[in-house]
């Protein structure tokens, strides 16, 4: 039997709110227990769930300016992660799924994903250009480490030699050494590890099923060891949380081997904000108005701000005060390092067996 108090632990939303593209909308029976069908067994409906899905195409185009990529795989939709600020939340419910708990419990799966980014990759009218994995969801979630769709997927970046990013907060990525070095080899791939917190109570808070951040920081050194060009994504900053510590997490990524720190502020675009806030006067209720009124004061005047360039920073004198600390701690620990530029002329159409004369 469920309390109306009880927490849920391992996940990051506590709540399943109405999703905005139905007419209907119902209630949870917090006394009731739902089950359903996976594999022709009977589970939980409390457990994940994995649904295979068959999208007609797998590169998508990306038109934000804030976001340093042209185009974009996700070869999952939903994310096991469960971190209570994803903006992607929200892609959830034109799935007909909830942002909430679906967004965790119910995984759309595209099994067949590297199969269309081959056919991408050899039709006439590509053009290569850096694609990044993922951008909505993460490619390293815990259902990679069975279904192995990424790895499958910079196999295929491999045997066309086109150049691939890629952001994660899981360690699972070290399993994918092996391809990944060889794409390093020719300028091909850069990694970027997001890091939102050292203290382990925190992060199990905030995104209670990704890698803890000392697996990360194993990550970065395994990575940068074996040529592996390797950022960190201080992501997102959430004052009075995280925010004091810049410093801290700028030289711990330095001192494991990463070359660059980028960050970004939180945002709670759409049903986010109510999840978050029913997050974080559940677990931290001391400074809950604290923290929401400064993300507030980040947005001017709003939990959310849609305006490109400033959604992902913040404006404002605290916003300002934080630009100026992630300067220093760049400074201070040598993470200006050059951007990488992605080698464009190597990728090959439709590779043959036949040896080259120029590789």
């Amino acid at each position: 039997m469920k309390n109306k108090d009880q927490y849920i632990h391992g996940r990051g939303a506590q709540l399943n709110p109405h999703n905005k593209f139905l007419s209907l909308s119902y209630e949870e029976d917090l006394n009731y227990t739902e089950y359903c069908y996976q594999n022709d067994e009977l589970v939980s409906a409390d457990k994940t769930q994995f649904i295979e899905v068959y999208p007609k195409s797998i590169v998508n185009k990306v038109d934000s300016p804030d976001v340093p990529f042209s185009w974009s795989i996700n070869p999952y939709q939903g994310c096991e992660h469960g971190c209570i600020y994803c903006y992607a939340r929200n892609s959830h419910e034109y799935w007909g799924y909830s942002a909430g708990k679906d967004f965790e419990q119910k995984i759309l799966v595209k099994t067949h994903a590297p199969v269309l980014l081959k056919e991408k990759l050899q039709s006439k009218s590509w053009q290569a250009a850096p694609i990044m994995l993922s951008g909505n969801t993460d490619c390293y979630q815990p259902a990679e480490r069975k279904l192995q769709i990424t790895r499958k997927l910079l196999q295929v970046f491999l045997y066309h030699k086109h150049p691939v990013g890629i952001i994660t907060k899981n360690a699972l990525i070290t399993r994918d050494i092996d391809l990944l070095s060889q794409l390093a080899e020719k300028q091909l791939v850069k990694v970027v590890l997001s890091i939102t917190s050292l203290n382990e109570d925190l992060r199990q808070k905030l995104e209670p099923r990704t890698s803890s951040t000392q697996s990360k920081l194993k990550a970065i050194k395994a990575l940068s060891s074996r040529g592996i060009p390797v950022s960190v994504m201080m992501a997102p900053i959430i004052p009075f949380l995280n925010s004091e510590e810049v410093f801290e997490i700028a030289k711990a990524v330095s001192k494991a081997g990463a070359t660059h720190l980028n960050y970004t502020t939180v945002r709670l675009n759409g049903i986010i904000s109510l999840l978050f806030e029913d997050w974080i006067y559940k677990n931290y209720p001391d400074r809950a108005e604290k923290v929401l009124n400064h993300i507030k004061d980040w947005h001017g005047g709003k939990l959310n701000n849609n305006e490109f360039g400033s959604r992902m920073r913040g404006t404002g004198a605290f916003a300002e005060q934080l630009n100026k600390m992630i300067k220093l701690a760049k400074k201070q620990y040598s993470l200006n390092g050059s951007e990488l530029k992605f080698n464009l002329h190597s990728y090959i159409k439709k590779p043959t067996n036949q040896i080259s004369l120029f590789t």
